[in-house]
């Protein structure tokens, strides 16, 4: 009937939230679609939870039973074929942890992406050069050319979810002063990285907006927190996501709890409040410098 898959997609959770909804419309039980299959009850609640892929066959099955009309069967299908292909990360696949391919999917579809990074620029905002020095401190034994390929994979990713045909996700992004009083990759590549971010506090219509959280305002409900991002959705059948990030490239933890994400949201929204406006200047290291030493 199906087959197992590593992680849902947000494709194949719209496909699966999609035939439940139908199901429920046909006032069809559980038990009685599975039964109309032939398979047991569990199977097709696995199947409706996107914790498998069906087959093309058990999907018309479903959409006759429940009385689906034609056009709609064929774009339930067609959505059906999509969600089997490959995602656009697939060609990055020898240098791509599964649970990266994951998150990544899941930023594709956001319309939102909100963003608290205490250590170095969020993935999403950083330059070329700037994720070429971090890319070598997190795999020191990598070669230039696995870096490189990393490299593309970030530029791709922040094409696909930042300037996305149609319907790029907005990003707001809360960011630790000490982020920028770090010279990662050296004081050119850092400079470079600055003006980067410092072009958003002028261009109020890119969809990307940045606040600096300053050390000097004292402490803020995100304080304790290691680096932590919200996607959202527009579609009524996906709920927020909130995806925390450690030091080993395996320790990203991804859940949709809602007391987990509402408590996350809260403290960016209060430690956003706290914050100078998106439109201030970004502060630059030699003039920190010169604050502190007269």
């Amino acid at each position: 009937m199906s087959r197992p898959r590593s992680g849902p997609t947000v494709a194949l959770r719209l496909l699966a939230a999609g035939l439940r909804t139908r199901r429920e419309a046909a006032g069809v039980t559980l038990e009685d679609a599975a039964r109309s299959l032939g398979v047991h009850t569990m199977t097709l609640s696995r199947l409706e939870l996107a914790r498998t892929v069906p087959r093309r066959a058990t999907v018309s099955h479903l959409l006759r039973l429940y009385t689906t009309p034609d056009d709609e069967a064929e774009a339930v299908l067609k959505a059906l074929a999509e969600a089997k292909e490959p995602g656009w990360w697939h060609p990055w696949r020898d240098v791509l942890p599964e649970h990266m391919a994951g998150v990544i999917d899941l930023e594709s579809e956001a319309a939102l992406i909100r963003v608290y990074a205490p250590g170095v620029v969020p993935e999403l905002l950083q330059t070329p050069e700037y994720a070429r020095a971090l890319l070598h401190l997190h795999h020191p034994k990598a070669g230039d050319g696995e870096i490189e390929r990393r490299l593309q994979l970030l530029r791709e990713r922040q094409q696909h979810i930042l300037h996305r045909s149609g319907r790029p996700a907005v990003l707001w992004a809360l960011i630790e002063d000490a982020v920028l009083r770090r010279p990662i990759g050296g004081r050119a590549a850092m400079a470079e990285q600055i003006d980067f971010l410092d072009r958003y506090t002028r261009d109020r219509g890119s969809g990307v907006t940045i606040q600096v959280v300053r050390a000097a305002d004292g402490g803020h409900p995100l304080l304790l927190s290691g680096p932590a991002s919200i996607l959202r959705y527009t579609h009524p059948t996906l709920e927020d996501r909130l995806i925390t990030r450690g030091l080993h490239s395996g320790a990203a933890a991804l859940t949709e709890d809602p007391a987990a994400v509402s408590t996350y949201l809260a403290a960016m929204d209060e430690t956003a409040a706290l914050a100078p406006a998106p439109t201030t200047p970004l502060p630059r290291p030699e003039q920190q410098e010169r604050k502190g030493h007269p």
